[in-house]
C-alpha cells in the first residue's frame, strides 16, 4: 500500500487487515470469488479489494488522501469527471474539499484522441479559475489543458457534440473552435458570446449559440450528427399537399379534395348569419377575405397559409420536433376533439403540433423564435422561465416572450396567451370590427364593458371599436374560448359536456 494513502473503516475508523476472502467489495460493489488479497474490518464486515485500495492516488493530489463516507449531498459529485459518486465511499481530501470517485482514482489524468484537441490532455487535480477554450465560460474547476498548445477546456466539454440540431434553429449546428472577428449573439440567451472561444455556428445563416445554451437539455435533442448524412438524418418530408390541378389540392390530413376559394365578411345584421361556422380548421380563426381552400364534399376548410404549415417543425416548448395532426387524440381519456396547448395553456379544436410530451396550437407554433408585437416597441425573443409575470394579462406564465431592455424598458414579458390574441375581431354586439388597445397608462378615462356592463381598467387589454367607441373585455368577447370552432363539443371533466353553440359569432380577423 503507498504509504500516502491511508485506508481505514470508514464506521469505525480502524486499519484495515489484509485478507484473503471471497467478499463483495465495499467501494466498486464487484464480486470477487477468486480469494484474491483485500482488506477487512476487524469489527464489521466492511471490505476493499486489491485493486480499489493501492490505486494511483499520489498522482491525483498534493495531499494525502482517506476512503471515507461522503456524507453532505454537495459533496457526492467526484470533483474530476463531475458525475455522481456510484459508491457513497470515496477517496477525500477534507482541507481541499477534493472528492474522487473510484473510477476517476483508477484511471490515469491524461485524457487522448477526444474530438475537443487533437493532443492529449491532462487533468490537473488542483482547483483554478480559468476559462475554458470550448465553451467560453470562467470559473473555477479542475482543467484539463494541453501544454503544448496552451489549451485549457473543462473536462465535461471534452466530449460536446460536434454536429446537432436544436430546437430554436432549423439548421443543423457545428462547434467550432473560434468564430470570425465581429459581434457575436447567442441565439438561445441572447447574450455576447466570445468569439476567441467555442461556440456553435450555421453554415448557412449567421446563427452562433454558447455551447452550454445549445447543448441545454431543453435545447438539444441529444442526438449526434456528425457523419450522418442530413439524407438520412432528416428525410425530405413530403408537402402538406398535394397539386390536383390549377383549383384542387389534396391535404393530406383531410379525405376529400379542396378547391380554391376567397371568403367574404360581410357587416351588418347579415353578419350573425352569413357563414358563421366557417372557420378555418387549423388555426380556428375566421376565413375572411384572404385567399382559402374549401372542401368540396363537407364544411372542411383551411387558410392558405393554414394548408402550407409544415408537416414537422421545430418549437421553443420541446427539444423534440413536433408533427402535425388534426385535433383527435385516441387514447387520452380525459380529450375529446380538442388540446391545451403547453404554450398558452388554452382550449384549442384546431390542429395541433404534437411531440411525445407536449402539443401546441398552430398559433403558438408560428411563434419560432421572435416577434414583433404591437404593444411594445422592440422585437421580444422566446424565453424559458420557472415563474414569470405577463406585463399584458398580469398572470404567471413559463414559456414567454421577453425583451431584452432596450433603452430601459424593464424586461417586457409577454406570455404566448397575449402574443396570440387577435388584433381585429368582430362580434356580434358591434357592427364594425374591433380593435385591440393594449391600456392607456397615465390616462383617467373610464371605460364600461358592453357586454357584461362593468367597469374596465383603462390600463389593461380590451377590445375597442374606432367607429362607435363601444369598449369590450376580451374576456367577454371570447368567453375564454379564443382557439375554437363552433358546433364543437368539448369534454372539459369527467362530469359534463361544454357544447360550443352554432350561435357564438365572434368573429377573429
Amino acid at each position: 500500500m503507498d504509504e500516502r494513502v491511508i485506508v481505514i473503516c470508514p464506521k469505525h475508523f480502524d486499519p484495515l487487515k489484509s485478507t484473503n476472502i471471497s467478499s463483495k467489495c465495499n467501494v466498486c460493489y464487484e464480486d470477487h470469488h477468486d480469494n484474491k488479497q483485500g482488506y477487512k474490518c476487524g469489527r464489521c464486515a466492511f471490505y476493499v479489494n486489491e485493486e480499489c485500495n493501492n490505486v494511483n492516488i499520489p498522482s491525483h493530489h498534493k495531499h494525502l488522501l482517506q476512503l471515507k463516507w461522503v456524507l453532505r449531498w454537495e459533496d457526492r459529485t467526484c470533483c474530476l469527471c463531475e458525475t455522481a459518486l456510484v459508491s457513497l465511499l470515496a477517496y477525500q481530501c477534507l482541507p481541499c474539499s477534493f472528492f474522487v470517485c473510484v473510477p476517476c482514482a483508477r484511471k490515469p489524468l491524461v485524457i487522448a484522441q477526444t474530438k475537443a484537441h487533437e493532443h492529449e490532455l491532462r487533468q490537473i487535480p488542483m482547483k483554478l479559475f480559468f476559462t475554458c477554450d470550448a465553451c467560453g465560460l470562467g470559473n473555477t474547476q479542475y482543467p484539463c489543458i494541453c501544454l503544448q498548445c496552451c489549451f485549457i477546456i473543462h473536462r465535461t466539454c471534452i466530449v460536446l457534440p460536434r454536429v446537432i440540431y436544436i430546437n430554436r434553429h432549423d439548421h443543423r449546428i457545428s462547434h467550432v473552435s473560434s468564430l470570425s472577428p465581429g459581434k457575436w449573439i447567442c441565439g438561445v440567451c441572447r447574450e455576447p458570446v466570445n468569439q476567441e472561444c467555442g461556440a456553435y455556428s450555421c453554415l448557412v445563416c449567421l446563427f452562433v449559440a454558447h455551447s452550454k445554451c445549445a447543448t441545454n437539455v431543453n435545447i438539444w435533442d441529444g442526438r449526434e450528427l456528425e457523419g450522418v448524412l442530413e439524407e438520412e438524418d432528416e428525410k425530405e418530408e413530403s408537402k402538406p399537399f398535394q397539386v390536383i390541378d390549377q383549383n384542387l389540392i389534396k391535404h393530406f390530413i383531410h379525405e376529400h379534395n379542396l378547391t380554391v376559394s376567397e371568403s367574404s365578411l360581410r357587416v351588418g345584421e347579415d353578419a350573425l348569419t352569413h357563414k358563421e361556422d366557417k372557420h378555418c380548421y387549423a388555426c380556428t380563426l375566421l376565413l375572411d377575405s384572404e385567399l382559402c381552400y374549401k372542401c368540396t364534399q363537407c364544411d372542411f376548410s383551411l387558410h392558405d397559409e393554414c394548408a402550407s404549415l409544415p408537416r414537422r417543425k421545430r418549437h421553443v416548448v420541446s427539444s423534440r420536433k413536433f408533427c402535425l395532426c388534426a385535433t383527435a387524440i385516441k387514447g387520452y381519456e380525459d380529450f375529446e376533439n380538442y388540446f391545451i396547448c403547453y404554450a398558452c395553456q388554452r382550449y384549442s379544436t384546431g390542429f395541433l403540433y404534437r411531440t411525445s410530451d407536449a402539443f401546441i396550437d398552430v398559433r403558438c407554433a408560428s411563434i419560432s423564435d421572435t416577434l414583433k408585437h404591437g404593444s411594445h416597441p422592440h422585437w421580444l425573443f422566446t424565453y424559458y422561465d420557472v415563474q414569470v409575470w405577463c406585463d399584458g394579462c398580469g398572470l404567471v406564465c413559463q414559456f414567454h416572450l421577453r425583451c431584452n431592455g432596450i433603452d430601459d424598458c424593464g424586461g417586457f414579458i409577454l406570455c404566448f396567451r397575449c402574443a396570440t390574441i387577435p388584433t381585429l375581431v368582430r362580434h356580434k354586439y358591434d357592427d364594425h370590427p374591433l380593435s385591440l388597445c393594449y391600456g392607456e397608462r397615465n390616462m383617467n378615462s373610464t371605460y364600461c364593458c358592453g357586454i357584461c356592463e362593468k367597469e374596465i381598467d383603462s390600463e389593461s387589454w380590451f377590445y375597442r371599436c374606432n367607429d362607435c367607441g363601444s369598449t369590450l373585455h376580451i374576456e367577454c368577447v371570447f368567453n375564454n374560448l379564443i382557439h375554437s370552432r363552433p358546433g364543437y363539443s368539448l369534454r372539459v371533466d369527467r362530469g359534463g359536456i361544454f357544447d360550443l353553440l352554432p350561435t357564438l359569432s365572434t368573429y377573429l380577423l
